[in-house]
């Protein structure tokens, strides 16, 4: 991440979620502090990486059409890609989540649809320096319900 660059603009995050309901829900909460991009996919995902270098992190669904999010986030990890240390899979709760999650050693896993944890995790990694935008950015969750 080049700091310089995030300085001038909003980070970009990039949505990845086959869902247009939800896709929708987690774009309004995060559009006024972050650019947000949108990928059905992880092939449509691989497409906006592969365009737009400037991506600073991903929130990933873990049920995607073509594979899974835990995946497309392991392959980005092993190909050593930049955005793959600012990833979030969003995978459901269920009696096997913890096991799940212990195997997955340096991935963010959290919860699907726990906006409140997904907005704490980037603001830590991308508005550490900005108190005020992170202050916007939970205000505008609890303004949404979550």
């Amino acid at each position: 991440m080049n700091l310089e660059t995030t300085v001038r603009r909003s980070p970009l995050v990039l949505l990845v979620d086959p869902t247009i309901a939800s896709r929708h829900f987690m774009w309004r909460a995060l559009s006024r502090t972050f650019g947000v991009l949108e990928a059905v996919s992880a092939d449509s995902a691989r497409v906006w990486i592969e365009d737009r270098p400037d991506i600073d992190a991903l929130v990933v669904q873990d049920d995607l059409p073509d594979q899974r999010g835990v995946e497309f986030v392991r392959e980005l990890v092993s190909a050593r890609h930049p955005v793959a240390r600012r990833a979030i899979v969003q995978v459901s709760r269920s009696p096997h989540w913890a096991a799940a999650a212990a195997g997955q050693a340096g991935l963010t896993l959290i919860e699907r649809g726990d906006l409140r944890a997904i907005c704490a995790k980037l603001a830590s990694w991308l508005l550490s320096r900005d108190a005020g935008l992170v202050k916007a950015l939970m205000r505008e969750v609890e303004r949404l319900g979550a």
